[in-house]
């Protein structure tokens, strides 16, 4: 799904695994670019090829990832690697874990590297009861303008 308001876009492929990525995108991408790419399949290495993010040239992406789900290695290079990109924010700090082979990862997940900085991750509690649970907000106006707010600490970037 594209969210449009005005010049604004967001890009949200739910759970769509790789090859129903790579053909919205090649050989002709047939999805446009967008201001904001919510990563597929929580970050984990089944979806969100490379062809897919360069090709919808996100300028902000959203990890929507928990503290032990999502956010593979992969995905991380993937993503950090997109033209364009300014910013990633996170729903979870990904604490280390070892790679899946059922997700195809290769190397191990989360610690200090495979982060957002903290100001832009909602949650950095990794309890599974979320006593307190966080979230990002994405606001955007007709002329494309759009900020990102982490509801946690305040902390808003404009685009």
């Amino acid at each position: 799904m594209i969210i449009r308001l005005g010049k604004f876009s967001m890009l949200d492929l739910g759970d769509l695994t790789w090859q129903k990525d790579h053909e919205l995108v090649c050989p002709n991408n047939l999805l446009g670019t967008v201001d904001v790419y919510l990563t597929t399949h929580h970050g984990l290495n089944l979806s969100g090829p490379p062809a897919l993010v360069h090709a919808v040239h996100p300028r902000v992406a959203l990890m929507n990832n928990g503290p032990r789900k999502g956010g593979s290695r992969e995905t991380w290079t993937t993503v950090k690697s997109s033209p364009g990109l300014e910013d990633i924010w996170q729903l979870h700090y990904s604490v280390p874990r070892p790679p899946n082979p059922s997700f195809h990862e290769s190397a191990d997940n989360g610690g200090k590297d495979l982060n957002a900085p903290e100001d832009l991750i909602a949650n950095l509690d990794e309890a599974a009861d979320h006593a307190s649970a966080y979230a990002i907000k994405v606001s955007a106006t007709p002329d494309g303008a759009f900020s990102v707010t982490n509801l946690r600490n305040g902390v808003t970037r404009k685009y």
